[in-house]
């Protein structure tokens, strides 16, 4: 990057920091670290008014060097960072003024107030740690007050019924989450952990209050942002201006296509049964129990090999991460990567969550649950979540750089892609089905589809209920129809829609770095092979997939889906 666009970008990284410090803290800037944002009026209005500077100081800077079509990587670097500081500042402003989360979705604060961090990362002494986690635990009920003078006009009612869970859920964590790590900290440093727990139970009664107070709100059943700021959230987020009516085509057409290689797939799975027949002859396989930290382990080998085997991607470390249980305060989801900050320099440990049966369960509940994590689905699983997918590409962001001959520009490892990360591990799950590793399996090939499925409908579901006027009843019954799920699960599918539109990315980047493949293997030509697609894709951060199309191609003409 040139030394003008370096050195503002430092800078305007600095002071996204500086008001949002949780974000430089979890991205591995200890600096931040015990430190909560400050949402006063005055504050945010300070902060739009530097977004707005730095925009023009960046606006003034003269144009990068080399001519588009060039293929020195540096001149395209340039280029691409460039753009990417220019949409990681008109993100943050669109959030402030038009979204307007602030006073609009609560439940987007609530990670804020956050300290899970500060417990789970070695990257200090426990002590220093749970002072941090203190400091922070300290300015809660502050932050919520801000909160409160903020979100003064009616929610939208799943929106609040979401923020309302939300903050519950967290002075629960702060109460019992926390237990084991003040207990630990006792031994070595009882002041320390007296101090952590007084300060973990006056945020639980301050998130407790502030819940109470959201409960008692007015609500209104509309909650949609409307087609308006849902074509800006994807022009600003993602750099895509495809007219909605063109992505709502587009995923209609995926869903179709995914339902019908899912008849196919059961069909080859369990001739002449249904499709639920097929998918309940597939989870009746699966690890017991007690097997099932050390068998996910073992299968995380077993496709790692597969990659080198294969030639599917490069693995620029022989880091692994841990398989462990899932915490307490995260057992909601089957399975989650937990991978260091991409600036992390101590704790570089990444965990593998997976959430088991609990001991006071029925054996029928204990069997339910097991059957989802059946073989197949714990491979796709594992395939999305570690190899190759969210760890591997943690992995290429914090060493990929020195396999190419040098480091990504801060901007290009700070502002991330919910297309492009979402969409990256989305897309491994059908990729590696394309390969010798996944190849002429059925069953595998049904889980992946049934997965794909469930991001289909997050896709249509978003659109329609956000700009077609479509209820979180009838995005529950399109789940349950057309992603084959019980009524619990797809209306918590639904309801996460009302307040995350977002979650389109899943998809809609899938379907976007399929485009880019295709393109850049005819670019290619008898150069091309999958392993060099990807670590070509992976070596520029996690840009929005029409930005990552301009650096790779050398002929883009725009057409990203």
């Amino acid at each position: 990057m040139s030394t003008a666009v370096d050195t503002l970008a430092e800078r305007a990284i600095r002071e996204h920091w500086d008001f949002l410090p949780t974000a430089g803290s979890r991205i591995g800037r200890h600096e931040y670290d015990g430190r909560l944002p400050e949402f006063s009026t005055g504050r945010v209005r300070r902060r739009v008014e530097q977004l707005h500077q730095t925009l023009a100081q960046l606006s003034a800077l003269p144009a990068g060097s080399g001519d588009r079509g060039s293929s020195d990587r540096d001149d395209r670097m340039d280029r691409l960072s460039s753009r990417l500081l220019e949409l990681f500042l008109r993100r943050e402003l669109f959030n402030l003024e038009e979204m307007r989360t602030l006073e609009n979705n609560p439940q987007r604060q609530v990670g804020y107030i956050g300290v899970g961090s500060y417990v789970q990362r070695d990257y200090a002494p426990l002590p220093d740690r749970l002072r941090s986690a203190t400091s922070v635990l300290l300015q809660v009920p502050d932050f919520l007050a801000t909160l409160d003078s903020l979100t003064d006009r009616e929610l939208g009612e799943p929106v609040l019924d979401a923020a309302v869970r939300a903050y519950r859920g967290m002075a629960s964590f702060y109460r019992t989450g926390l237990s084991d790590a003040a207990a630990e900290c006792a031994v070595i440093a009882p002041d320390v952990a007296q101090e952590f727990n007084r300060a973990r139970e006056t945020a639980a009664q301050a998130v407790d209050g502030f819940a109470d107070r959201l409960r008692a709100r007015a609500a209104r059943p509309e909650f949609a942002i409307g087609s308006q700021l849902y074509q800006r959230m994807l022009s600003v987020g993602e750099a895509v201006s495809t007219p909605l009516s063109d992505v709502l085509s587009i995923g209609q057409a995926n869903l179709e296509q995914n339902l019908r290689r899912l008849d196919e797939a059961a069909a080859m799975v369990a001739p002449g049964k249904s499709v639920r027949e097929a998918v309940a002859l597939v989870s009746a396989t699966h690890p017991t129990a007690e097997g099932l930290i050390p068998e996910t382990q073992d299968m995380l080998e077993d496709i790692r090999q597969a990659l080198i085997d294969h030639d599917i991607i490069s693995l620029p470390s022989q880091e692994r991460c841990q398989v462990t249980e899932t915490p307490s305060y995260m057992r909601y989801a089957f399975a989650a990567m937990d991978s260091p900050g991409g600036l992390e320099e101590v704790a570089t440990e990444a965990f593998y969550y997976v959430t088991p049966v609990e001991p006071d369960w029925t054996p029928r509940q204990q069997e339910e649950w097991l059957s989802n994590f059946n073989y197949h689905t714990l491979k796709v699983i594992s395939i999305h979540e570690v190899y190759p997918g969210h760890y591997v590409h943690n992995l290429h962001n914090r060493h990929g750089h020195a396999q190419r001959g040098g480091d990504l520009p801060l901007i290009n490892r700070v502002a991330t892609s919910y297309a492009f990360t979402e969409g990256w591990a989305h897309y491994t799950e059908e990729m590696m089905l394309e390969t010798e590793y996944g190849r002429d399996n059925p069953a595998l090939w049904l889980t992946q589809l049934l997965e794909a499925l469930v991001r289909n409908c997050r896709y249509l579901c978003s659109l329609g209920m956000h700009t077609q006027g479509m209820t979180p009843d009838e995005a529950t019954r399109f789940f349950q129809d057309h992603a084959y799920m019980e009524e619990h699960p797809a209306r918590q599918e639904a309801l996460r829609g009302t307040f995350d539109p977002g979650y389109l990315n899943y998809t809609l980047g899938k379907l976007m770095l399929l485009k880019l493949r295709q393109d850049w293997r005819r670019q290619e030509g008898s150069a091309y092979t999958l392993r060099r697609f990807h670590d070509a894709a992976l070596g520029w951060g996690a840009p929005p997939v029409p930005m990552l199309r301009a650096a790779m191609l050398d002929d883009d003409d725009g057409t990203i889906l």
